[in-house]
């Protein structure tokens, strides 16, 4: 029974050595399997660029992660400066791969016209931190163009569930080398 207390105290042992906080995703290998959690607010824009004969826009946003739209925010029409407040919660299995923003005026019946674009570097946020972001947005076509920015409030973590499944992982492993397989099994 004393065994067992002492994997007990291992266990919290390294719960409290996996918690993260404060680490940088630059810390971790570049074959991390581990899942993550970006928590999004999507904030607001400033001085968007005009697509509307009015001289304003009807902007939204897309967020795109390999290629694939995670979120779509809502159309706030007839502004340049929008405030959404929106949030969204992205799985991230790569925190190496960026997050893509591009920023579209809506228009009815025709095709939506393109606002600007950018790239969020998940590696450069602090795990455990939430971090105010503003992205100024590009045109490729017209890289000198002043597009505007976007504000963001984002949190990435790590996914409990994940860093829990490899500890209790670990905890077997460490009983089937201690005590024998059916010990992992039975216990």
């Amino acid at each position: 029974m004393k065994s067992y207390s002492c994997l007990l105290h291992f266990y919290f042992f390294l719960l409290q050595r996996t918690n993260l906080v404060g680490t940088s995703n630059a810390d971790f290998p570049s074959g991390d399997p581990g899942m993550y959690q970006l928590d999004v607010t999507l904030r607001r824009g400033q001085n968007l660029a005009a697509r509307d004969r009015g001289g304003t826009s009807d902007p939204y946003v897309k967020f795109k992660l390999g290629g694939k739209e995670v979120f779509r925010s809502k159309t706030i029409h007839k502004n340049l400066n929008p405030v959404w407040e929106e949030k969204a919660c992205i799985l991230i299995d790569n925190p190496r791969e960026p997050l893509y923003l591009k920023v579209f005026d809506y228009d009815f019946g025709l095709q939506d016209d393109f606002i600007g674009s950018a790239f969020l570097d998940l590696t450069s946020l602090e795990l455990n931190k939430q971090t105010d972001v503003t992205l100024s947005l590009k045109d490729p076509r017209y890289p000198d163009h002043d597009l505007g920015s976007i504000l963001l409030s984002v949190l990435l973590a790590p996914r409990e569930e994940q860093r829990e499944v490899v500890i209790l992982n670990i905890l077997i492993c460490v009983i089937t080398l201690n005590f024998g397989p059916s010990a992992a099994i039975s216990r």
